[in-house]
């Protein structure tokens, strides 16, 4: 019975573990990094990136991609297969030596 009660007791602490670390861990980190960055930032406004700063009258880019023609392509038209045999170095050797021969 006791055993049951330890292996209980360490899948309890596991679950437990990887609660705070996927749930709370990541919370009081970004607290703690937002924290620092108005610190930081209202110690040394002139480094204040713009993304920081409010946008006023800011249109938003709109970024479009035209598709090529090669992508319409199909692998028929990209090139010739060409189909490579491998060669042993004894078929090779013996080859030579009835040429010579």
């Amino acid at each position: 019975m006791s055993l049951i009660r330890i292996i209980a007791t360490f899948i309890l602490i596991y679950l437990i573990f990887r609660l705070f670390t996927s749930l709370v861990l990541p919370w009081i980190i970004r607290w703690y990094l937002n924290r620092f960055k108005k610190k930081f930032y209202k110690q040394n406004p002139h480094l204040r990136q713009e993304e920081e700063q409010p946008r006023k009258g800011k249109s938003k880019v709109r970024i479009t991609y035209k598709r090529s023609e090669q992508a319409g392509k199909s692998l028929d038209d990209v090139g010739e297969y060409i189909d490579f045999e491998d060669v042993d170095e004894e078929k090779k050797q013996q080859k030579n030596n009835k040429e010579k021969h």
